[in-house]
């Protein structure tokens, strides 16, 4: 068990899961996997590029999360009467120069690894994985801190939607290609709700350090409606993709997460207050997985 600082307990991995949040790397993970699916029914896939790329987009996840940890906690976002954030700082568990060195940590793993896709697959790769480290740095650090300018929603959006599948799809086949990224365009609305979710609960308290993101911007009952847009929006594009030939006919099994979509909006639906959303941003990850999943599959199995 390591030590921790002078006078601080051990710390311990318990410790360390709860500050990178593992139950949000269904963020990088569905459009790693589903660049990577589209590859490989086109015949290009390598599983060791598939495990490297998986690392990387994990890693660079794992330190935007602490990145955001230890600057809104720097910057009065997060108290101990405020919701967001995984809770190490505010509750002291964790010191705010450890969580920014284990972020820059998993930050240089992830470059590593970019830089080695990138010597051995091409410079597309390069410069996806700047975007990728800007995006997971200056998403709450500052100088830009881009999450108060009510722009969190467009990036995230765009980085882990078909930015973060293009990458994986250049992985496996080395060509930059539109489809990837319009199969993950559905995705990244279901992981844009994750992020909004949690922004409405943080609604209270985001206005503290001056900062301003979409929820807080359009008030409860506003940034209710456009969650309803984002799961309506994931699923009115796939079935469009399949109407229109874009998407295989498989991939209609996305349609399949549905009910958990549903009981998500009703939930929403019921809260009256910010802290009634407290843990459903857990709630969005798992129908942004189980709806990445069925896409995943539907791409993988042979065509009809």
């Amino acid at each position: 068990m390591p030590a921790g600082p002078a006078g601080l307990p051990p710390r311990t991995a318990r410790m360390w899961a709860q500050a990178v949040r593992p139950f949000s790397f269904t963020a990088s993970i569905v459009p790693v996997l589903l660049g990577s699916a589209i590859a490989s029914a086109q015949g290009m896939f390598t599983p060791g590029l598939l495990a490297l790329a998986l690392l990387g987009a994990v890693g660079i996840q794992g330190a935007a999360n602490l990145f955001s940890d230890y600057f809104d906690y720097r910057g009065g976002y997060d108290t101990p009467e405020s919701f967001g954030g995984s809770g190490v700082l505010v509750r002291g568990i964790l010191q705010p120069s450890e969580v920014f060195l284990a972020g820059l940590a998993l930050m240089a793993a992830s470059v590593a690894i970019g830089l080695y896709l990138t010597a051995i697959r091409g410079t597309p790769i390069l410069l996806l994985g700047i975007l990728g480290a800007f995006g997971a740095y200056f998403y709450s650090g500052r100088p830009i801190a881009y999450k108060y300018h009510a722009l969190g929603d467009l990036a995230i959006f765009l980085l882990f939607g078909p930015l973060m599948a293009l990458g994986a799809y250049y992985v496996q086949a080395r060509v930059v290609e539109l489809v990837p990224m319009l199969y993950a365009l559905p995705v990244g609305c279901l992981v844009t709700a994750i992020l909004h979710v949690n922004n409405i609960r943080d609604s209270p308290f985001d206005g503290r350090g001056g900062g301003t993101t979409v929820a807080r911007a359009l008030g409860l009952d506003r940034a209710k409606v456009l969650l309803y847009v984002l799961l309506a929006a994931a699923y009115g594009l796939v079935i469009g993709g399949v109407l229109a030939g874009t998407f295989v006919r498989w991939s209609a099994l996305a349609v399949l997460s549905a009910p958990p979509a549903w009981g998500l909006a009703r939930q929403v639906r019921a809260a009256r207050t910010p802290r009634d959303l407290v843990l459903l941003d857990v709630a969005a990850a798992r129908v942004h997985l189980i709806f990445g999943l069925l896409l995943v599959a539907g791409v993988l199995l042979p065509p009809v």
